[in-house]
């Protein structure tokens, strides 16, 4: 959404180019190249976007600073896509503060072992998934990502064909839009549509996003009454179901907190998981390594458990080297400055979108050697090895609006990368004559980055781990 920025009179802005329209493939791309022109900090006056590719400027706006840089943009079309009742778009104000304490005391570092069930039920269920049907990779990961929260929170097991997940599913695009500039430029040069009904030539974004509310609040009741009702029906419990119990005063906050992630997990734990399994067909090496450590820590006839994570320095490589090199959202979450500023000179106005590119950051030159290669060994030579506290993942954002569910999303991918390795040998696809086929590695180029689909080769690294991953059913 363009915002009108206000005049120079309180000091000069950031340079930046003069853009009518912004980029909206691969824009992470343009905006570093942008930085190569006008340095670290970019202003787009139109727009009033700043835009940092340097994470030192990131760290110093929207942490050091976070009393200043903690809100979001409800824009008219964000509003029509229900963002009013999703933490991570919510503006800041004290409901998102409410929303927030409930949704970190559920999620918080302390807490989240009470997930460990749920997650090793679903990772074990791709696992098979993967063994049975290789060819289908693509649809177990999408499963694994809609399936993980459903599990944890509401105690329901939902299919990968699900329609209620597909549907959720569906709306992840029409968000990526709402947060990306210039992704409704019909809207963005003529604001007054948003009061113009959908049918109305050049208003069918009304429409896109009004669908994508109404999901929004299915989200927010159907799995939360589906488990209510499985409780009274003696089916079971559910964490959800039980911190209703204890609070019933925070039922808002609640239901909010199981939509938020429900939304928030499915496309980003999707492209994580994928990515990984890319990098593994396209780097043999890197998995025979880590393979080796988990026969030698772990051992042949078990499968990793989350106890085993500190014994795996090169497995938490291959972890930290995904969210580097494709972090999910590569511009995070734009934040919006609450008063007027000043930094290193330049005025940064009240109102201004400050966007953290997360992808150019992780791929530094001056910070990372190769910094377009896959390289896990490059963790295992930091300073603080491969353990380093989470808060160094760019991906999961910053500040006082860092993702609330990190420690949950943190896991579930790690559990996922030792298992697959533990079990499973990926590799190119090969053709009829045995030629490997090769593996572009294209990623989509929208708000949301993820691999492409592509063939690969998954086949199990012996009979006796094909007999642990059968073995999970019955456990």
């Amino acid at each position: 959404m363009m915002h009108r920025a206000p005049s120079q009179s309180k000091g000069p802005h950031p340079p930046g180019p003069k853009v009518a329209n912004m980029p909206t493939s691969d824009a992470w791309v343009k905006y570093r190249d942008w930085g190569s022109k006008y340095g670290d900090l970019i202003y787009l006056p139109r727009w009033n976007t700043l835009i940092t590719n340097n994470a030192e400027v990131a760290i110093d706006l929207l942490e050091k600073r976070a009393r200043i840089y903690s809100d979001r943009a409800m824009t008219p079309i964000m509003k029509l896509c229900g963002g009013e009742n999703l933490l991570s778009v919510e503006c800041y104000s004290d409901k998102w503060r409410k929303d927030r304490r409930v949704f970190q005391q559920t999620f918080r570092q302390a807490a989240i072992s009470h997930f460990y069930p749920a997650q090793y039920s679903k990772i074990h269920e791709f696992l098979r998934k993967l063994l049975l049907m290789p060819e289908d990779s693509m649809k177990h990961i999408d499963g694994l990502s809609r399936g993980v929260i459903p599990k944890a929170l509401y105690g329901l097991d939902i299919e990968p064909e699900d329609a209620f997940a597909k549907k959720v599913a569906g709306i992840i695009d029409t968000f990526g839009k709402a947060l990306l500039n210039g992704s409704f430029p019909t809207y963005e040069w003529f604001p007054f549509l948003i009061y113009l009904p959908s049918w109305f030539p050049g208003c069918g974004f009304k429409r896109i996003a009004s669908e994508c509310g109404k999901v929004v609040k299915e989200v927010d009741t159907i799995p939360f009454e589906t488990a209510m009702n499985n409780l009274q029906n003696g089916i079971g419990t559910s964490p959800i179901v039980e911190l209703a119990l204890q609070k019933p005063q925070d039922i808002k906050e609640i239901k909010a907190m199981g939509a938020m992630s429900f939304i928030g997990a499915i496309d980003t734990t999707m492209s994580s998981v994928s990515s990984f399994m890319l990098a593994m067909c396209l780097h043999p090496d890197i998995q025979t390594k880590a393979q080796e450590e988990l026969d030698n820590v772990v051992g042949k006839d078990r499968l990793p458990t989350f106890e085993d994570r500190r014994h795996l320095p090169y497995v938490e490589a291959i972890y930290r080297e995904v969210m580097r090199l494709y972090p999910p959202v590569p511009l995070g979450f734009p934040h919006i400055s609450m008063e007027d500023d000043f930094y290193r000179g330049y005025y940064i106005p009240k109102g201004c979108a400050v966007v953290a590119n997360i992808w150019a950051m992780n791929r530094n030159p001056n910070v990372h050697t190769d910094p377009d290669k896959f390289l896990p060994e490059r963790h295992l030579e930091s300073p603080t090895g491969p353990f380093e506290s989470i808060d160094n993942i760019y991906a999961y954002g910053f500040g006082r609006r860092v993702c609330a569910g990190r420690y949950m999303a943190d896991n579930t991918v790690w559990l996922t990368i030792a298992s697959v390795l533990a079990a499973f040998t990926l590799s190119k696809a090969k053709d009829r004559n045995g030629n490997e086929i090769d593996i572009p590695g294209e990623f989509t180029n929208h708000f949301f980055r993820h691999p492409k689909p592509y063939r690969s080769n998954i086949t199990p690294r012996s009979q006796l781990t094909r007999y642990l991953v059968l073995a999970t059913a019955d456990q």
